[in-house]
């Protein structure tokens, strides 16, 4: 499987018209998300924690940067591991959300369906870029598990977790956003490490 989603990625990379529409799409979604969606949010928010609230959006911005940097060559394994771990538990979050609004009775919406479709396709993009994570060292793993960790508290603790509506208790997103965290960074954490070794194939390879 692993195998197979990194040759769907190595053929987008390869396939500019495909690559750049991609593209095109996550920044579409990164500039109505975060002023459409978390527009009024984020101007009510104190500064320091507009880092924390455009939730998808940010993780829109973080995989298109990362993508770019695959399409050129930077090995920047580090992003590549934080993009994917943002696409997947908000891609992931989101489809959660909208699948319990939809079971108290709402009928699905056009925007609700569009939003959805794309958040599968935000989930897909982790996925894409968790074959290019590398081995990153172990502090980078503890720092970016931390993030997503102080997100949460950030979000349910002090209250900058995104919109709901009236049919999805606090407590539901709140148990989904625990649940993912935990899985992906145990995830994370449990990935083989870098070592001296490895950092010395590294450099012989590239010269």
């Amino acid at each position: 499987m692993q195998r197979l989603i990194g040759q769907v990625l190595d053929l987008i990379l390869r396939n500019p018209l495909l690559f750049w529409a991609a593209m095109a799409a996550n920044l579409v979604g990164v500039i109505w998300g975060g002023w459409v969606w978390y527009g009024p949010q984020l101007a009510a928010a104190p500064p320091w924690a507009w880092i924390f609230i455009p939730d998808c959006p940010a993780a829109a911005l973080w995989a298109t940067i990362a993508f770019i940097g695959l399409r050129y060559g930077h090995g920047w394994d580090w992003l590549n591991a934080f993009a994917a771990f943002a696409c997947i538990k908000y891609g992931l979050w989101t489809l959660a959300f909208w699948l319990r609004h939809w079971a108290s009775g709402a009928p699905p919406q056009p925007l609700e369906l569009m939003l959805f479709v794309a958040h599968i396709g935000l989930t897909c993009e982790g996925l894409l870029l968790a074959t290019r994570i590398g081995r990153p060292s172990l502090p980078t793993r503890l720092a970016i598990v931390g993030f997503f960790a102080v997100s949460i508290f950030v979000d349910y603790g002090l209250g900058h977790h995104p919109p709901l509506t009236v049919a999805v208790p606090v407590a539901y997103v709140l148990w989904v956003a625990v649940a993912l965290t935990t899985t992906l960074g145990a995830t994370l954490l449990l990935l083989p490490i870098t070592t001296p070794a490895d950092l010395g194939e590294r450099a012989t390879a590239t010269r």
